[in-house]
């Protein structure tokens, strides 16, 4: 469950590493599939993004399990994935599940 202030890690080679969740789209609560906005904390410095741009991110993986089909699934981290203005992922590979 994400919600406003949480630091998520960044799963794709787009440049970033953590970024802070701004806003949650529709809901108080983000959970997997939900979209959100980020500001972008630590970067790789060889890459075009930047520390403090606003960028839209799908969430991929959170903390809190969630059930699904008779199966508990829990991940390790929170994770999102950075999207453009056409809703399709900045980077070109996408790292975990």
């Amino acid at each position: 469950m994400i919600q406003k202030g949480t630091i998520i890690s960044i799963s794709d080679n787009s440049g970033a590493r953590l970024a802070k969740c701004i806003q949650v789209y529709k809901k108080k609560i983000a959970t997997i599939g939900d979209l959100i906005l980020v500001s972008i904390k630590t970067y790789n410095p060889e890459k075009k993004i930047k520390k403090g741009e606003l960028h839209l991110a799908i969430v991929i993986r959170t903390k809190k399990e969630f059930y699904n089909n008779s199966a508990f699934f829990g991940f390790s981290d929170n994770a999102g994935v950075l999207l453009n203005k056409k809703l399709l992922p900045l980077g070109t590979r996408l790292f975990g599940p």
